[in-house]
């Protein structure tokens, strides 16, 4: 075996252990509500999501790959830089995990691929107007989320309030629904996060050929081997996730009292954002955007329903992830020197 080619192979085999991760990190998201309301059981919700997060990657068009892609010079990146890059972020995943708190794989795979990118190439391989979308992306969407739930909130209430149903009707209602918004949540995450994961294998893919990322597309497309391996890698993880509750407990408990109504309304407004997101190519954090859904639903019904302690414990958790899987991903840049 070439040399050349046992790097593609240890560039895939990190990628899809940040996929996995991130599958196992995030899989509470759509599931953590469902749960909670007992609308599905827990291994029945974890199956489900799985199936919806193998199924969107492969059939749909991977738009984030591209943009994800174009964060840094591919044509100028190396192994050493783009495991780093994803190492820096795998750590921030297994800390935040053992922390239960829900942050944005989204923003540690950025900023491990910036801190690895500006100590690689400098200040000039990074696409600074990439990276100006992206951010916007990032930070925009939670507050998208919270609009959206709290307003798919009303009109869940206002529609149960018109059909004069009881609290006990509208809950048995809103569990079935559940199933619906909750494989939606699924699809929209597995759509926009498998191709992230796409986006770092094709940045090296179009590196060994000296090419930039839009140029490899635009000649090749995207390799369905890397497409299928993305999203299963997402798929297992989100189904390995049924044996650990940290998290689903965090977003099911803590935030706000969730109803079968809360829990429909947060997946179906998280869905929207995170569909209409991935539709224009662009990366944003399901952790985020659920989780803001989810307290939009609260704030729905008052501002006492929100635990706002546990909001600004995850807000800093959000805050901190960029920075420190930077710093992370450019210090394993340089020990990666060492050894590569």
């Amino acid at each position: 075996m070439s040399g050349d080619t046992i790097l593609l192979v240890a560039v895939v085999a990190v990628a899809l252990i940040f996929g996995l991760l991130n599958g196992f990190h995030d899989g509470c998201n759509a599931v953590s509500t469902v749960i909670y309301t007992k609308a599905l059981k827990p291994r029945t919700a974890i199956a489900l999501s799985a199936i919806f997060n193998f199924i969107a990657p492969v059939v749909l068009t991977p738009t984030v790959a591209v943009t994800v892609g174009k964060l840094i010079d591919a044509g100028d990146a190396s192994a050493r830089l783009v495991i780093a890059a994803l190492l820096g972020a795998c750590v921030w995943e297994i800390l935040t995990w053992i922390w239960a708190l829900p942050v944005s794989s989204s923003h540690a795979l950025v900023g491990g691929l910036l801190g690895a990118g500006l100590v690689a190439l400098g200040a000039g391989g990074i696409h600074w107007h990439t990276v100006i979308m992206v951010f916007a992306a990032l930070f925009l969407s939670p507050f998208l989320g919270i609009l959206t739930g709290y307003l798919v909130m009303r009109l869940s209430r206002y529609f149960f309030t018109k059909r004069r149903m009881s609290m006990v009707k509208a809950d048995r209602f809103y569990k079935h629904m559940q199933i619906l918004s909750s494989s939606w949540v699924s699809f929209s995450h597995g759509w926009n996060d498998a191709t992230k994961v796409m986006g770092i294998i094709v940045i090296f893919l179009a590196a060994r050929q000296g090419l930039g990322v839009e140029q490899y597309h635009a000649e090749h497309g995207i390799p369905f081997w890397v497409i299928g391996s993305a999203a299963a890698a997402m798929a297992i993880g989100t189904y390995l996730s049924v044996r650990s509750f940290r998290l689903i407990r965090t977003v099911g408990e803590k935030i706000c009292e969730l109803h079968p109504i809360n829990g429909f309304s947060a997946e179906t407004g998280g869905g929207i954002i995170i569909l209409l997101a991935t539709t224009f190519g662009l990366p944003v954090s399901t952790t985020h955007v659920v989780t803001s859904a989810v307290t939009g639903t609260g704030l729905a019904s008052h501002l006492g329903a929100v635990s706002w302690k546990v909001f600004r414990s995850i807000m800093l958790a959000w805050a901190v992830t960029l920075p420190f899987c930077a710093a992370m991903a450019a210090v394993l840049y340089y020990l990666l020197g060492l050894v590569m």
